[in-house]
């Protein structure tokens, strides 16, 4: 008996190590950037290592590095290009022009992040009380950037001018020093968590946001113009992107972090204190600046609770493409012919990921787009539409909601 029993052992051990010598042994590097808005999901994620347990169901054992970008998008798709990095995290649509233009060989596998709002600021009493008052000014922002891309959108939807027809004098100014209000200017472009910060500075004081509220805390009747309302002026994202050569090689690993980031989210609005607290570890906040910061983000409050590609994350790039090009960074704005090949391989895998979490939240929620409010934002909206999985039997999938303006180039 006894014999029998140890045999028994050594069978089940030599079954399980063979198990185990099956798992495919990867590194997967993830690019991300801990200061960004996402932080409370990312680093969740990685503390808890829940892509690694994602990817054991799927016969992987993973090694996953994360490495730091935080100077933009540029050294990422250097890394991308060289197969140096995997997968990234925390790059807008101000990234993907460049990188759908330059033919970087990834391949957009999810949203992160939703409502990056950008802000216009100024001195706190200042004689500026509206948008048609910076006519003449001088303003700083980080130019060719979101927040330049926001400034000139609310120009354009709330005076029907654009900043040059307004006078309006840009200086390239990063949201750092321009939320300092340094002499000589009069108001700046500046992203989260920077706009929350010039208050307690005492430099600095809203005058309008991408969602169209203002310093006194209304919504302007301009923002209904624009093409992105209810969300706001424009849309903006945090996307997923993965190298294209790993993701045709591993795509249940795909599906792995899609579910992982499913169950970070939901780990970070089951404890927001706890969440935010380990992301405020890498922010190194006040409390309260975190918090707004924490709020502004939809998906850190469970507003959007889907992180796939749905026809406004597809169409945000778009419109993005047309400031671009009015700007000239880039000659013609990109085409949903040049879109496609960069959405369409990671369909399949979004899917199965929205389907082994029982079909949540369903089409029609993701239709009927997100809305929500939390302790900083009396409303917050957020654009969606038809998952990608859905774009060959929607008819005009994502064209079908275009809009022109405020950047439409003419035929």
């Amino acid at each position: 008996m006894k014999a029998r029993l140890l045999l028994a052992t050594a069978l089940a051990m030599l079954i399980a190590g063979a198990a185990q010598a099956q798992n495919k042994q990867v590194t997967v590097r993830v690019g991300w950037n801990p200061f960004a808005g996402s932080t409370p999901i990312t680093a969740i994620m990685q503390q808890d290592k829940l892509f690694e347990a994602e990817a054991k169901k799927f016969g992987y054992d993973v090694t996953t590095e994360w490495p730091q970008f935080t100077a933009g998008g540029p050294p990422a798709n250097a890394a991308m290009v060289a197969g140096r990095l995997d997968i990234d995290v925390d790059f807008g649509s101000a990234a993907m022009v460049p990188r759908i233009k330059q033919k970087v060989p990834i391949v957009i596998f999810g949203v992160h992040a939703s409502h990056l709002s950008n802000a216009v600021v100024v001195r706190p009493g200042s004689d500026i009380k509206g948008v048609a008052q910076l006519a003449g000014k001088t303003v700083g922002a980080p130019i060719a950037t979101s927040a330049h891309y926001t400034l000139a959108s609310i120009a354009q939807y709330e005076t029907g001018k654009s900043l040059t027809e307004l006078g309006v004098k840009l200086v390239n100014m990063p949201p750092t020093e321009g939320i300092k209000m340094p002499p000589g200017i009069d108001a700046s472009g500046v992203w989260v968590p920077l706009r929350y910060m010039g208050k307690p500075l005492g430099t600095a004081e809203l005058l309008i946001d991408s969602s169209g509220f203002t310093g006194a805390g209304t919504r302007t009747e301009g923002v209904k113009k624009a093409w992105a309302y209810p969300e706001g002026y424009l849309a903006d994202r945090l996307y997923l992107c993965a190298r294209d050569a790993f993701a045709k090689e591993h795509p249940n690993l795909l599906v792995a972090f899609l579910r992982a980031r499913v169950q970070a989210q939901k780990i970070a609005n089951d404890n927001k204190d706890k969440a935010l607290a380990i992301a405020n570890e890498w922010w190194k906040l006040d409390p309260a600046v975190a918090a707004q910061a924490r709020d502004t983000y939809p998906e850190n409050t469970n507003i959007r609770n889907a992180p796939f590609i749905l026809e406004y994350d597809a169409l945000a790039i778009i419109k993005t493409s047309e400031f671009f090009t009015s700007i000239e960074t880039i000659d013609k704005p990109v085409t949903w012919a040049e879109l496609k090949p960069v959405l369409a391989p990671a369909a399949a895998m979004q899917k199965a990921a929205w389907q082994e979490g029982g079909s949540t939240p369903s089409v029609a929620a993701m239709q009927a787009h997100f809305k929500g409010s939390n302790p900083t934002w009396p409303e917050l909206n957020v654009a969606g539409g038809a998952p990608v999985w859905m774009w060959d039997e929607t008819p005009n999938w994502g064209e079908r909601h275009y809009k022109p303006g405020p950047f439409t180039i003419k035929k």
